[in-house]
């Protein structure tokens, strides 16, 4: 079934948004000290987002989708001690916008009740989400939508819609 939205125009974050973004990101997840591998993937001082997120540099949901069909973008930008946490910029379902997100990339990683591996690959995922929710809190607090940011603007829109709804009505004697 084609998507309804596919021929709407796409709204990325503006570059410097995405430049914000991905600064506050290395910041907070290498403690100040990002590793000169993550330098590829921070944006340039002047970019068009469109062009930078659909080249070589961000991973693409479907991976050869055209703009309007992409349902996310992801920067693999580690952290000081996981090599595979991403900045993910999703479409939600039935939107034209990106919303930021940090994707841990470390759900499917699993070891044995019993494993000598266990306690160090729950301190990791611990450690991950910790940097997630700091990450997250620090692009709400700039003014990035997020996933949260995004979900409380839509239920905003619905209780004002509610709102507007109630007040045309006529009103019972």
């Amino acid at each position: 079934m084609p998507d309804p939205f596919a021929s709407q125009v796409v709204l990325l974050p503006t570059a410097d948004e995405i430049r914000r973004a991905v600064a506050l990101y290395l910041e907070l997840a290498y403690h100040g000290e990002s590793p000169a591998s993550a330098g590829r993937l921070i944006p340039p001082e002047v970019f068009e987002p469109t062009e930078w997120l659909m080249s070589d540099l961000a991973e693409r949901d479907p991976s050869n989708a055209p703009l309007a069909n992409v349902r996310s973008f992801a920067l693999r930008l580690g952290n000081w001690q996981y090599p595979h946490m991403k900045v993910r910029l999703s479409r939600p379902p039935n939107d034209r916008v990106f919303v930021f997100s940090v994707d841990a990339h470390d759900a499917f990683l699993d070891a044995p009740a019993g494993s000598p591996d266990r306690a160090a690959l729950e301190e990791l995922k611990r450690n991950n989400a910790a940097i997630a929710a700091t990450v997250l809190a620090a692009w709400d607090a700039s003014g990035l939508l997020t996933e949260r940011n995004y979900l409380r603007q839509k239920i905003r829109q619905a209780r004002d819609e509610q709102v507007n709804s109630d007040s045309q009505r006529p009103q019972a004697r």
